[in-house]
């Protein structure tokens, strides 16, 4: 299971490996932590993400990224192609 905690700011990443252990609640129940990547974004603000879902990201983030700088060329593109439009009709 993963977790998630947020605040509105997130200057500083750090990215901590959390190997498997065994963890004891206040009541002294003991439960076996799975492998996980923290991520935490301030002080106050942290993601923690099951190894699973970690492998998913490796595995979509590439994607993801290309998606978006598409999207930024595309942007690019017609930007450029307005400011020509624009300037042909002024000329």
């Amino acid at each position: 299971m993963s977790h998630l905690s947020t605040s509105a700011r997130a200057d500083d990443v750090l990215a901590e490996y959390i190997a498997a252990h065994p963890f004891t609640s206040g009541s002294g129940r003991v439960y076996a932590m799975k492998a996980s990547v923290r991520l935490t974004l301030s002080a106050d603000a942290y993601v923690m993400l099951d190894i699973e879902h970690v492998r998913y990201l490796a595995e979509v983030l590439p994607g993801l990224v290309m998606a978006h700088d598409a999207a930024d060329h595309d942007k690019a593109v017609v930007t450029a192609a307005a400011e020509i439009d624009s300037a042909h009709k002024a000329a």
